[in-house]
Order: structure tokens, then sequence, then C-alpha cells
């Protein structure tokens, strides 16, 4: 029932943001801010013509590629340094300087150096990312309380209770909010990257070509895309791992209320 009260306010949420907007395009020229029908229209067109789908699959593919790898790197190297101090101080001015390289630039460098059409995006999102989930992991593996590992290995708990029982949901405490902060950011560089790159496939693509062709609609259509596949990545992959993954969680929010 609380599920179901959450989904009701969000779609509340949703629906008012809508309402504002085309309040708002009312003031203004098609060409300058369009109303949520028109840009309604033009992802319909593209998807009658098939640019949409194919546009989708292959921006999808590059950032869950770049945001897979910025996942797999910081939170590997984050969990090692959570547990090694000497490690976390060596790499930890690294990731900070990293952090401090503005996407443009990493997409420049980028471009140097791999294909404009495929590994500058993937590199660009990956090298993005990876910060928040390196930090996430840090606190996470640090915050781990060390009185339970300690009495884990007196009763010599199995070393997969010890992962599933104590390292896990510490992490996931920490490491969730990085998860869906690095995924918007993956996107958002994603587009930026494509759009930039000149590349020939990809939403950014698509948002360059409307752009040039000041099909203002057009323009928010991809963006409204990307919103969309943001929030369906968090709501369908996400939100239901993390309650696969934290199993004692299940019972509070079936309950009442």
């Amino acid at each position: 029932m609380r599920r179901i009260r959450r989904r009701l306010w969000s779609l509340l949420g949703i629906a008012t943001a809508l309402v504002l907007w085309h309040l708002i395009a009312l003031q203004y020229p098609p060409w300058a801010v369009p109303t949520p029908l028109d840009v309604a229209r033009e992802l319909v067109r593209l998807g009658q013509t098939g640019a949409l789908w194919r546009a989708v699959a292959v921006t999808t593919g590059r950032t869950l590629a770049g945001f897979g790898i910025a996942v797999l790197l910081g939170g590997g190297a984050g969990l090692l340094s959570g547990l090694l101090p000497p490690l976390r101080q060596a790499l930890a001015p690294v990731v900070t300087a990293i952090q401090g390289v503005p996407p443009v630039a990493l997409i420049i460098v980028a471009l140097l150096w791999f294909d404009a059409n495929s590994s500058a995006p993937i590199f660009t999102i990956a090298v993005a990312v990876l910060p928040i989930i390196f930090a996430a992991a840090v606190e996470g593996a640090g915050a781990v309380d060390r009185n339970l590992i300690e009495m884990a290995t007196v009763f010599r708990a199995p070393r997969r209770m010890l992962v599933t029982e104590i390292y896990l949901p510490h992490l996931l405490g920490y490491l969730f909010p990085a998860l869906l902060s690095g995924l918007g950011l993956a996107w958002k560089v994603a587009l930026l990257a494509e759009l930039m790159a000149g590349s020939r496939t990809g939403m950014g693509a698509g948002l360059g070509t409307a752009r040039v062709n000041l099909n203002v609609a057009g323009m928010f259509a991809w963006i409204a895309v990307v919103v969309i596949l943001l929030l369906t990545m968090e709501n369908l992959l996400l939100r239901p791992l993390k309650r696969r993954l934290e199993p004692w969680r299940r019972g509070g929010e079936g309950g009442g209320g």
C-alpha cells in the first residue's frame, strides 16, 4: 500500500510538471518553447521513422558500457581502498584530480585517443562516473562495523555470510545513491560526448540534427527520451536490484499504513 501511494505521488509530481510546462509554453512562440503535445508528436514521428529506436539502442549500449566500467573499476578500487588505508592515501588524490576535470575536457582528450563513434563516449562516461563510485565504495567499506567482523570471525562464520550479511548491507547504503547519481551523469555525458564528437549515430547525433534544422520540438523530444530512459533504468533495474540484495527491507516495505 505504501509503495502504491509513493507511485501516485510520483505520477502527481510528473503531471504537475507537465501542466506547468504547458502553461509556460503558451506564453512563448512554438519555435522557442514547444508544448508537451508538440514534443509528444515529434516523439511519435521519430518512432515511426525508426530513427528513435536505432539511436536509443546505440546510446544505451554506450552508456551502460561506460557506466559498467566505472562501477567495476571504481567500486573495486574503492572497496580495496576502504579496507587498506595506504592504498586509499595513494589513490584518493588521483581520483580527486580526475573528478576535477570537466567532462568537456575529457571528451576533447577522448577524441584524440579513440574513435568518435564508439570508444570516445564510453571512455568519457567511465572516467566521469568513476570518482563518484570510488568515493561511495571507500566510505561504505570504511563504515563496516569492526565489532561485527570480529564477532563473525570468532564464531567462524563462512566468508559468504561475511559478504552478504555484513559487507554488502553497509556498501549498498552508500553505493546505491552513488549509482543513481552516476547513472544520471552517465546519460548526460553520453549525450554531450556524441554531440561534441559529431557522432553519426546515437541520440546525440539526433539532437545535433534537430539543432541544425532549428527543430526545437525535436531537441526537446531527444531530451525527453533521455529522461524517460533514466527513470526506466532507475525504477526497473536499480531499485529492484537493491530490493533483491536487501531482503531484510521487504518486510518493512510491505507493511501496512
